[in-house]
């Protein structure tokens, strides 16, 4: 299991993906507003979304968990 994390602090405005979906390597996987603009978190590997631990309005900090992916 690969454990997306947060790269940046900010609050989550969107969570783009279900529980359960597919993702591709580089699918945005949810949107996060910083102080320095909006940034995507990303997923460095394709595969199955197990977990899904934030939605819009959390706040999150740099290595906060954002997903769980079951590699494929």
């Amino acid at each position: 299991m690969y454990e997306l994390r947060s790269s940046s602090e900010g609050t989550v405005v969107r969570v783009d993906v279900d529980e359960g979906q597919m993702v591709a390597e580089d699918d945005e996987i949810a949107l996060l507003d910083t102080e320095n603009g909006r940034v995507a978190v990303v997923t460095d590997v394709p595969g199955v979304v197990r977990e899904l631990y934030v939605e819009a309005g959390y706040t999150v900090t740099p290595g906060t968990v954002v997903a769980l992916i079951d590699e494929s």
